[in-house]
């Protein structure tokens, strides 16, 4: 599958480390950005949980097999799209190490 700018799409892609938390997977991703769906009245308010569901999908690609770059939400009701640079993204989370740090504690943590 495509998208208009030819990127390729992958539909309810799973993770490395999806079998570490019941068989997660994301809604899609197109070229190297992560994509959530969202079907809330209000996009600029979304909840904390939203948030670190889309940082949890991103730390569960243990190995960066899908090199994602980019994470963001599709809102359904507006038809828009937000999303950040991945570095980005986490360090308005807080997190003061790199990706690959982060990827590998998650999976520490998760396979206790």
């Amino acid at each position: 599958m495509c998208l208009g700018d030819g990127e390729d799409v992958t539909l309810a892609p799973a993770f490395a480390g999806s079998r570490d938390v019941g068989r997660a997977d994301a809604d899609w991703i197109a070229g190297s950005l992560l994509v959530d769906v969202k079907a809330t009245k209000d996009p600029g308010k979304l909840p904390a949980r939203d948030i670190y569901q889309l940082a949890g999908y991103a730390l569960l690609d243990y190995p960066d097999t899908h090199r994602l770059d980019r994470l963001g939400w599709y809102h359904a009701r507006t038809g828009s799209l937000s999303a950040w640079d991945i570095g980005d993204f986490f360090a308005l989370l807080g997190a003061r190490e790199p990706l690959r740090t982060l990827r590998s504690r998650a999976a520490e943590l998760l396979a206790r």
